[in-house]
């Protein structure tokens, strides 16, 4: 009969045990839950500049030292896409950046977004086709967390592409990156015209990267299908939005051509047959004529 009271006992106390242990958990739960729902994203601006090795570029001071024939240009025009941002964690992984609404600098449809970095103002040698509008920074939310590194790309995500600029929103109806119908949008243009002498052969150099070898026509309802999409992939390991930013170099940019000779066509404009372009799509981390990626040298973190 004791025997039967102490078992009964030991019983009672379990059950106790873990009701207690059940109901901790449920708060723990319900804590952890209130916490992910109100502090489950931060915010994030991943800013790009424009340099001349260590010289910041703009569009009212000549640039030199550019090329094999270290030439003097005026900076046109500079201007690229990015998309496909994510964050590195600390640990290993990445969490894509989800990009601000509501700006004419950025777009999303679906799973596909984009933004348009603009590093000329519109003034100097840029008044011709630039804008006073400028935008540095490519702006969005993360899960909070700790992130050591970067990865995008400079292009615009195939969905986006080869759709109509009349009547998309910002900032895929920037005429001045548009291309056509089949081969979508310029993804790069930078552009530079002489500031010294001897004369170029060409008063400006272009340099236009986009998708080619395309066919279809979007615009008649055919599906446009790229052979060489030119869309690079650029991770740097070691970056903090907060305190860096991410330069695009021109003196590295432009290192392995001559800006002034211009053979063929006035710079590159991703021709397969161009001179002028396989020194400069390696720097954007891209190799003329096929599918593949490279080390790029073009970017680069700097301080703040």
């Amino acid at each position: 009969m004791k025997e039967r009271k102490t078992f009964g006992a030991i019983a009672a106390a379990l059950a106790l045990g873990l009701a207690i242990m059940a109901g901790l958990s449920v708060s723990a739960n319900a804590h952890e839950g209130h916490e992910h729902h109100t502090n489950k994203a931060k915010k994030v601006a991943i800013g790009f500049k424009a340099l001349n090795g260590n010289k910041a570029v703009s569009c009212n001071k000549p640039i030199t030292g550019l090329g094999k024939t270290s030439r003097t240009a005026q900076l046109t025009d500079l201007r690229f896409y990015v998309s496909g941002v994510q964050l590195l964690r600390k640990g290993g992984g990445a969490v894509n950046v989800k990009l601000q609404k509501g700006t004419k600098w950025s777009h999303t449809k679906g799973n596909a977004g984009v933004t348009l970095i603009d590093l000329e103002n519109g003034t100097g040698a840029c008044a011709a086709e630039g804008t006073k509008a400028t935008n540095a920074f490519v702006r969005g939310t993360v899960p909070k967390g700790k992130y050591v590194g970067v990865r995008y790309s400079v292009s615009v995500p195939y969905p986006l592409n080869h759709t109509s600029v009349t009547t998309e929103p910002a900032p895929l109806n920037s005429m001045a990156m548009a291309w056509n119908w089949q081969f979508g949008r310029k993804f790069v243009k930078i552009e530079l015209t002489q500031d010294d002498s001897p004369d170029w052969a060409a008063e400006i150099f272009y340099l236009h990267v986009g998708s080619t070898d395309c066919t279809g026509d979007p615009g008649a309802g055919e599906k446009a299908k790229c052979a060489l999409p030119n869309r690079d992939k650029i991770t740097l390991k070691k970056f903090n939005p907060a305190s860096q930013r991410i330069a695009i170099d021109l003196k590295s940019l432009f290192s392995g051509v001559d800006i002034a000779s211009n053979v063929g066509t006035p710079g590159c404009m991703s021709e397969t047959t161009d001179p002028e372009c396989p020194s400069v799509f390696k720097a954007l981390g891209l190799k003329l004529g096929t599918k593949q990626t490279t080390n790029q040298t073009a970017f680069r973190v700097v301080r703040k």
